[in-house]
């Protein structure tokens, strides 16, 4: 039982503070530090326990945990038709019709719909009354979502700020757009809205520019807006894997990408950095990005991949480059296989911190390829606790303010100290050291992706 409620503390604490010591867990977990370190002899195998938890939570025992076609039901009516609100109601006015239908709950006196800004910073109020704050903080969101497992921090974050309010994560394949937040309400009720509520605001981004413009906190240049309509949602589940990927700083430069998608034989995960910046840069990413989405629409393999992505390149410019990264994962065989063309190899940290550069046969980048190039293939078989770690160049070659460089050894320092061992949480990770190490403006995109295989439920 101690055990058990110093991973629950320890959880709740750390998603609010990562750099919280043993000491501040156990006082917060009101135990000794003798009872902490009998059940927990260091820090990391403290984390582990707090990241296995946290996995459990986000994979095993959800209630949208990814179940065979066919076992779908729903006992209880929906307090919001997505068919109905998107059909009947201009895309526009999504939050304040929200926010109607939560008023709506016997006892809410008011209500107000959050969404997390673009760079994973800030909750922005969408919808709802001004006596709610226009903004509030946003801890451990990887751009516009958060991870199940920051979750508490969420909650913890309207308890501070808004003690007289109950709160539900717009929660939707396993992360959070935002929550719903009433006054006067019961959780129970108000959950089932956010649970109809996040898809319907999902679709809805379609039709409007209003819920993107509610998430940024000052102008996109051309560049990044089109970089932003690349990227696709910044974490997902699949079978046998957890995704989480962002591109750094969101509101400028625009050459950089992540991207994935799980197929029948598998899911394939790649990201791309262009030459240059500005408006060059994202058209000639929107291309590279163009040709990997059309060869797995072919089902291409890895090989052939790589020469349709290189033809393009070259048919955009002559002399035009783009250094990519392109893996292919199988669950059941719980193999990755990659191709690195002028890009770093991927990084794999395993469950005890250490990690391994699958450097292998490196490259020229896209556009430079010469005809007969060998495209071999590598391979790797996945262990549990391993995490896939593709990096751009902007983050392992940036010159930091004190003239030294995260490097590779920088990137497998920050995920293992990660306070989940998820994909979310190593993202999370890196970034909060690019950000520590250089506080100002980042002139040059930082891209990172994970995955990390769930290989037992």
């Amino acid at each position: 039982m101690n055990r058990k409620h110093i991973v629950g503390v320890a959880s709740d604490l750390l998603s609010r503070e990562p750099r919280a010591s043993m000491s501040e867990v156990a006082r917060s977990a009101n135990v000794s530090r003798g009872t902490l370190y009998r059940h927990f002899p260091s820090r990391a195998d403290l984390l582990a326990a707090v990241s296995e938890h946290a996995r459990s939570t986000a994979v095993t025992t959800s209630e949208d945990r990814l179940r065979p076609a066919g076992e779908l039901a729903r006992g209880t009516p929906t307090p919001l038709s997505v068919a109905d609100v998107l059909n009947k109601v201009p895309p526009h006015l999504l939050g304040d019709q929200i926010v109607a239908e939560a008023q709506r709950i016997a006892g809410v006196s008011s209500a107000a719909v959050y969404l997390v800004d673009l760079e994973g910073s800030r909750l922005m109020r969408l919808a709802g009354p001004a006596s709610f704050p226009e903004t509030l903080p946003a801890k451990l969101a990887v751009g516009t979502e958060i991870p199940r497992e920051g979750l508490p921090a969420l909650e913890a974050t309207f308890e501070e700020h808004l003690p007289g309010a109950v709160s539900a994560p717009l929660l939707l394949r396993g992360r959070a757009l935002g929550a719903v937040v009433a006054v006067g309400s019961d959780a129970a009720g108000l959950a089932d809205l956010a649970y109809e509520a996040a898809a319907a605001l999902s679709l809805a981004a379609d039709y409007t520019d209003h819920l993107d413009a509610a998430r940024r906190v000052r102008a996109t240049s051309p560049a990044a807006e089109i970089q932003q309509n690349l990227l696709p949602p910044r974490i997902v589940r699949t079978n046998g894997a957890l995704i989480a990927g962002n591109v750094l700083p969101g509101y400028e430069i625009g050459g950089d990408w992540f991207d994935y998608a799980e197929n029948p034989a598998g899911t394939w995960i790649g990201m791309a950095d262009a030459e240059g910046s500005g408006t060059r840069a994202a058209a000639l990413a929107s291309v590279a990005l163009g040709a990997f989405r059309s060869g797995r629409h072919q089902s291409l393999d890895l090989p052939a991949m790589i020469r349709l992505m290189d033809t393009v390149v070259r048919e955009f410019s002559e002399g035009a480059t783009v250094t990519t990264t392109i893996g292919f994962w199988v669950p059941p065989t719980s193999t990755f296989s990659w191709i690195s063309c002028g890009e770093l190899g991927p990084i794999v940290v395993n469950g005890r911190g250490e990690g391994d550069l699958l450097e292998g046969h490196r490259l020229p980048p896209l556009g430079q390829l010469e005809e007969d190039a060998e495209l071999i293939v590598r391979e790797r078989r996945l262990e549990d606790g391993d995490r896939v770690v593709l990096v751009s160049d902007g983050i392992v070659d940036r010159t930091y303010p004190e003239g030294n460089a995260l490097s590779i050894e920088g990137v497998v320092d920050a995920v293992r100290d990660a306070p989940f061992a998820s994909a979310a949480g190593a993202v999370s990770a890196v970034e909060a050291v690019i950000h520590d190490m250089n506080p100002d403006e980042l002139l040059d995109d930082a891209t990172v992706a994970v995955l990390t295989p769930v290989l037992r439920s």
